[in-house]
């Protein structure tokens, strides 16, 4: 369509007009001189309206053609004695002049309003301009793609989160923050979390506490007031908790197709004939274990004591790899919790089931925690695995 406006095309049926309505008798010899200068200057607006043209500059092409055939039928009418079209062409040669005047000056203001374009062969100035700027913020701040990778961070987030750039570009940042709660608990203190969206962008900031800074790094206590989500003798979360937050780990896993271990733990106990253990002392000897494993768990990890005793463990981000290692080491920590006589008196044993998730498929909690209990069912106790460690 911006063809159109290439002079030559409009030009081709005005002369075709003129040789038409030619008449000799009004006709007026114009001096070569004239002819040369025209057409000197017909061919330099024809050259810069198919500059224009390339440019898909559309708006400059409208004043452009104007002046040109404004110029063409000024001389033109003289030469073959058509009187009325002398001033349509002088009608179309200021309307060409006014249109590329305003045009001109327009698009000059708008470019010095305009923020400078990068140069090329700038390496990236622009970008380095942005990261300049982000990097200037006040908070710890990351931004990530649509998927959860973190695609940029500033120095004060590294520090924040204890890890060096390089690791942390690239990586999820749900390994680094619990970004389904308010705060996190990191190596620096305790921060405040704040998630934004902007377009397929998700930023994440780091706020600190009231008083200015982190609170030192320890766990959360859970209010008295209101729904308590934690278990205060393990630190572990409670089992009302678990029914919400292990649906929503679920869903989010199926929602990026990313992988979601989880593992089911339980641990007894054979006293001997003449051992006696209380519910009290059980109750200890578990919670113990219980806390052992809250602090093998990542900020990222989940770890629910359920009613029955038992711990459900939700590990996202983990390939089943990773799950069997972790459950190797559960399976053997009750020989870095008790002593020699305390494990000879009780005979601590653990059982654990795991189940892996792809992402890939459709998935609910429901058939989750099945699995889960179905694997923890057909596992064998690892009681046996610990004591053949220890009598090596």
């Amino acid at each position: 369509m911006r063809w159109l406006f290439f002079p030559p095309v409009i030009s081709f049926f005005l002369l075709i007009l003129s040789a038409l309505l030619h008449n000799r008798a009004a006709a007026v010899h114009v001096p070569e001189t004239v002819w040369g200068m025209t057409i000197a200057a017909y061919i330099a607006l024809c050259a810069l309206s198919l500059f224009f043209i390339t440019k898909n500059e559309n708006r400059y092409n409208i004043g452009i053609s104007a002046l040109t055939q404004g110029l063409l039928l000024s001389v033109m009418s003289v030469q073959f004695g058509v009187t009325f079209i002398s001033w349509i062409g002088l009608v179309f040669f200021l309307m060409g002049l006014a249109l590329s005047f305003f045009y001109a000056t327009t698009r000059g203001s708008d470019d010095s309003a305009a923020p400078a374009a990068p140069v090329p062969g700038d390496g990236g100035s622009a970008q380095k301009r942005m990261d300049n700027l982000f990097e200037k913020m006040a908070f710890p701040v990351c931004y990530t793609d649509s998927k959860g990778m973190i695609a940029g961070a500033t120095t004060r987030f590294c520090e924040a989160v204890g890890k060096p750039a390089d690791s942390v570009i690239g990586g999820m940042i749900n390994e680094l923050l619990p970004i389904d709660k308010d705060d996190a608990i990191l190596e620096s203190g305790r921060w405040w979390i704040t998630q934004e969206k902007e377009g397929a962008r998700y930023y994440f900031s780091l706020r600190p506490t009231e008083d200015g800074n982190p609170a030192a790094g320890q766990a959360p206590v859970p209010v008295d007031s209101g729904l308590g989500i934690y278990d205060k003798p393990t630190g572990l979360y409670n089992d009302e908790y678990r029914k919400i937050r292990g649906a929503e780990e679920v869903s989010r896993a199926q929602r990026y197709k990313r992988p979601l271990s989880g593992l089911l733990v339980a641990m007894t106990f054979e006293p001997g004939i003449d051992v006696h253990v209380t519910p009290e002392q059980a109750a200890m000897l578990i919670n113990a274990f219980m806390s052992k494993i809250q602090d093998a768990l990542r900020t990222t990890d989940c770890g629910f004591l359920m009613s029955d005793g038992r711990a459900q463990l939700l590990l996202p981000e983990t390939p089943q790899a990773g799950a069997k290692t972790l459950l190797s080491r559960i399976i053997t920590m009750p020989q870095d919790i008790f002593d020699e006589a305390i494990r000879t008196a009780v005979n601590p044993r653990v059982r654990g089931g795991l189940f892996f998730y792809n992402g890939a498929s459709r998935m609910e909690y429901g058939i989750f925690s099945a699995a889960l209990e179905e694997s923890f069912l057909k596992s064998r106790e690892g009681g046996e695995s610990a004591r053949s460690s220890q009598a090596a």
